[in-house]
């Protein structure tokens, strides 16, 4: 069989596709690690309580709310204990949130085995598709339960790899319920049992509040195998209500009431105001040892209306070096009420208002506070897989400058006097850490247009976020394509910018250059009407061959891309008269041919990354070494000599049926390369499947058929061993490179 096609010339195979994974993608696990790193893309990482992006997370100051804390923690501790669900409520601003953190911060080394902070403006921990996955993961990373628990959940994964496509009641069912029951009561008693679920009315999708209750309380019920105790915190909302009163708790539940706290406040307010006079002592030198005095701080616990969010706001609004300290403090005081008295949180949203009314340029300030109100929506079919680990932080102060169009220092410095209510990280802080709203009531209060008035904040529509992102990703390719090596002659020798080319490449293997590569036709084909002029701008930027390039490169088993591209060219060429004419004569172009460019390379494997990109098959997992795909009336002569040179072509059929493959002068002549035994491996199979049955795409067996249906044609100027580059198709078809 090896010399089967030996000296073979000028043949065609066509009909059917082979190995090429279109729809849904199995996945196949090989250690125990992969099973986990399968679960940590399925899981939230920002719903931990220790989680970064919520940093700095709320805690109770010292000394408040201690009774509250003496209550809980009593319970958290009592073994024998009957009720299994403690459910703290109260209304917006009290410190549920605070008392959540706080008590997973004190059992985080004993008694707490996982956490779920829920937050409306965070996709990734703003619905319920991930609790399970989330907990699950927390359990296979804990100290005390990966060695007891974890092998059981990753095992129950590896027998189902699909576990996360089914219901949530079976997710907790298989992954948490099942794996505990396992155990021996003995192992059990010995474990961590406390799960604190916070902002359960920060849920989006409002059912799913009610069914997660549903899914607690018939665990706690039905499975005394099930070891846990759940704190669950959350606004008294009406479904949350009626959740705990129909989801058969009965007596596994205790309730308990935190509203306001008035002694607490003061309590806070007094040291606070003790830090702030310590700080800026240079600035309140000229004012009494006891300033603000009794009085400012009396007045501060009436206008907070037993509410933290409140006192804490007024802090970090007073403590902040761009004015002094007292002025800041006067301005809050000597406010005046005025069209928020029908407002539920008057108070609150007065000083909203206030710290708002402080910016001259409140236009400037408003784009950067939509996208902030703004989840970060994910077109429909978006894979879920590893995104939350893969994905940069679409909130980062780098992200939303080039959303925006901004220098990241505007960014910081349009939101300085936002300290207060927006968390901005520090300098040293890594690139990608998120700029977030600090807490809800704020949100709530930019989108009720009844309570901001003029500073209303709506959050952007689906197809007006997807254009903003889209046309971001589109335009991170840009910087790339103007280094692309047949671009850069003869301003530079080929070698000397290829050179740069591949230094340029390898250092964006982070960050969002990954996920523009993936995942910039799921923004564009999701938008529905008339595309931004930001965005047909971006795509009649795009240049298909250095993204190819650069995608083949990064990912050794892309195996969507001729897919999602040929639907960018339909979607594209639907929208009439606003069609982006450069982007659809390039893609046109493109899906007509181009060459490789394959450099004479002593590690022959990467040339299997080529055949695996272009067939969809999986025979290596090595990174490739180098790959330039080269627009179609570009000159091949610019490559070196020693280096080789084939043909990509699709037929007329691409469009409609799918890659199809042929391949034509090949030299089988010893001594054979890699890249000519694979292609010569991949060409028996192929032409075995075309003799024992039709192509799939065609209704009857007819060879004169299969013979026009070319799509791939190789042209090999030598045989060493090489590393593949993509060019753009030129005459070399018609003339081709001698074979040595």
């Amino acid at each position: 069989m090896a010399g089967a096609f030996h000296s073979a010339r000028d043949f065609d195979i066509s009909g059917g596709t082979f190995n090429v994974i279109h729809g849904v993608q199995n996945n196949h696990f090989s250690a125990p690690d992969d099973v986990l790193r399968f679960l940590a893309g399925r899981a939230s990482g920002n719903a931990a309580y220790n989680a970064g992006q919520r940093f700095p997370p709320p805690k109770c100051h010292p000394g408040t709310r201690v009774k509250v804390l003496e209550a809980l923690s009593k319970w958290i501790e009592d073994d024998s204990k009957s009720t299994r669900v403690y459910w703290l409520h109260g209304p917006v601003g009290v410190g549920k949130s605070a008392i959540a953190q706080t008590l997973s911060e004190k059992y985080a080394s004993t008694k707490l085995a996982a956490a779920f902070f829920f937050s409306r403006n965070d996709a990734t921990r703003n619905e319920l598709d991930s609790f399970v996955a989330t907990i699950a993961y927390q359990f296979c990373t804990s100290d005390t339960l990966r060695d007891v628990v974890g092998p059981l959940i990753l095992e129950a994964i590896r027998s189902n790899p699909r576990i996360f496509d089914t219901s949530v009641e079976n997710q907790f069912l298989r992954l948490l319920l099942e794996p505990f029951s396992k155990l021996t009561p003995a192992q059990r008693q010995q474990l961590p049992n406390l799960i604190v679920v916070d902002g359960l009315d920060e849920c989006v999708y409002i059912p799913s509040q009610e069914r997660l209750l549903m899914i607690i309380g018939g665990a706690i019920a039905f499975s005394a195998s099930f070891p846990f105790i759940f704190l669950i915190c959350s606004r008294p909302e009406p479904t949350i209500v009626d959740g705990f009163d129909d989801a058969g708790f009965a007596s596994n539940l205790k309730r308990l009431s935190i509203s306001y706290a008035y002694k607490d406040i003061q309590k806070y307010l007094v040291e606070e105001f003790a830090r702030l006079r310590k700080k800026y002592r240079a600035a309140l030198q000229e004012e009494d040892e006891s300033w603000p005095g009794e009085g400012a701080i009396w007045a501060l616990v009436r206008r907070a209306c037993g509410q933290f969010i409140f006192a804490a706001t007024v802090i970090k609004y007073i403590d902040n070096r761009d004015e002094l300290p007292q002025d800041r403090l006067k301005t809050i005081l000597t406010v005046q009420p005025g069209g928020v008295l029908d407002s539920p949180y008057p108070d609150l949203d007065l000083l909203y208002r206030q710290i708002l009314s402080m910016y001259p340029n409140w236009d400037r300030v408003r784009p950067i506070l939509r996208l902030l109100v703004t989840p970060d929506f994910r077109p429909y079919g978006f894979t879920r897989t590893n995104w939350y680990l893969s994905t940069p932080s679409f909130r980062s102060k780098s992200i939303i400058a080039a959303l925006l169009k901004l220098r990241v220092g505007e960014v910081e410095t349009s939101l300085s006097r936002l300290h207060s209510m927006i968390y901005i990280p520090p300098q040293h802080h890594k690139s990608w850490d998120a700029v977030h709203i600090l807490h809800a009531s704020f949100a709530e209060f930019l989108l009720d247009s009844t309570r901001s008035g003029e500073y209303h904040t709506p959050v952007m529509s689906l197809m007006e976020y997807w254009d903003l992102v889209g046309a971001l990703l589109l335009r991170e390719f840009s910087s790339y394509t103007r280094d692309y090596p047949p671009y850069c002659m003869p301003r530079q020798s080929f070698l000397a910018s290829f050179e740069i080319w591949q230094d340029k490449i390898d250092g964006a293997k982070t960050g969002l250059m990954p996920f523009a590569l993936d995942h910039w036709s799921h923004y564009c084909t999701r938008i529905v009407g008339s595309p931004s002029d930001d965005l047909l701008v971006a795509l009649d930027e795009f240049d298909p061959y250095s993204v190819l390039t650069m995608l083949i490169k990064r990912t050794p088993g892309v195996w969507s891309w001729e897919m999602l591209w040929n639907k960018s060219l339909k979607w594209a060429q639907f929208l009439g008269e606003r069609a982006p004419k450069k982007f659809i004569s390039r893609l046109e172009s493109f899906f007509s041919g181009f060459h490789i460019g394959l450099a004479p390379e002593p590690h022959p494997r990467t040339t299997l990354e080529l055949e695996k990109a272009l067939f969809g098959s999986m025979l290596m997992r090595g990174p490739p070494k180098a790959f330039l795909v080269l627009p179609p009336a570009m000159d091949t002569s610019i490559l070196p000599e020693n280096w080789l040179v084939a043909h990509i072509a699709f037929d007329a059929t691409f469009r409609n049926s799918g890659l199809q493959y042929s391949v034509n002068n090949i030299p089988f002549q010893e001594p054979y390369s890699q890249f000519q035994r694979v292609i010569r491996a991949v060409l028996k199979t192929m032409l075995r499947s075309i003799q024992s049955r039709p192509p799939p795409r065609l209704r009857a067996p007819h060879p004169e058929l299969w013979s026009k249906r070319i799509a791939w044609n190789a042209l090999l100027s030598s045989s060493r061993p090489c590393t593949p580059i993509l060019l753009p198709a030129s005459d070399i078809f018609q003339s081709p490179i001698p074979h040595p």
